[in-house]
């Protein structure tokens, strides 16, 4: 190769890098290092419990080393709108989704709900393998049924016998459990694994305690209803899978 066209070459190839080098920076190198991911709008907080709106967020890029677990991608977007927000979300901040109450977890204010205990002594029979997220029916067992009863299983829990006129209807359905606690107000989970209601029942059986006291969510008509018939028809509750 001619020296004439080797220096053309060289001068050729620094211009080019000189020119490309501004244009990798602006344009390239923010695709690479970055991605796209839904953000709460600049300006307004998302409250816990508050429904989410579309209009609440944007799609923005933000850089790959600022992203949190479970960060939520512009596809994502969809399937959170009409969730409530489990905890407090910043304006500008990236959203993950692990601030969604998916499971209605969350009491809803604006319906009266709370998170309302139902301790041990209120409870005739419950299932062991009872967990957090589960959905439960609850039935009424009238005290003079409870005195006569002399029925215990292997855990030493009273059951009642399967009697149309003692689980006759629910008193309430489909309640949202939100802790399942052991006597010492520990959460009782599956030894392996999460303790949810997508758990396999071989998983269930295998707790971390013996469950004592609930909590679940219910609004202030049905939480009345129920300590009714507690305290003033003196009945206890019988608890089962929804």
């Amino acid at each position: 190769m001619k020296p004439k066209t080797k220096v053309t070459l060289g001068v050729l190839t620094f211009v080019t890098a000189a020119a490309f080098t501004p244009i990798y920076d602006i344009f390239i190198k923010d695709k690479i290092d970055s991605v796209k991911v839904v953000v709460v709008k600049p300006g307004a907080d998302i409250e816990k419990s508050e429904r989410l709106t579309e209009n609440m967020f944007l799609i923005e890029r933000r850089d790959k080393k600022d992203l949190i677990d479970e960060v939520l991608y512009p596809d994502d977007l969809p399937s959170i709108i009409g969730y409530d927000a489990s905890q407090l979300i910043v304006s500008n901040s990236i959203v993950s989704k692990k601030m969604i109450d998916f499971d209605n977890l969350v009491p809803d204010a604006s319906e009266g709900e709370a998170i309302r205990p139902i301790m041990s002594e209120m409870i005739y029979a419950q299932p062991g393998s009872l967990r957090r997220k589960d959905r439960i029916d609850i039935y009424l067992v009238d005290e003079a049924f409870v005195k006569e009863s002399n029925n215990t299983n292997v855990d030493g829990v009273r059951e009642p016998e399967a009697d149309a006129s003692i689980l006759k209807k629910p008193l309430l359905e489909n309640v949202t459990v939100v802790y399942a606690k052991d006597s010492s107000n520990r959460e009782v989970t599956n030894e392996v694994g999460e303790g949810t209601a997508k758990s396999s029942e071989s998983e269930r059986l295998n707790a971390t305690g013996t469950i004592s006291d609930l909590e679940v969510i219910l609004n202030e008509e049905d939480f009345q209803k129920l300590m009714k018939e507690i305290i003033e028809n003196k009945n206890k509750l019988y608890i089962t899978y929804n």
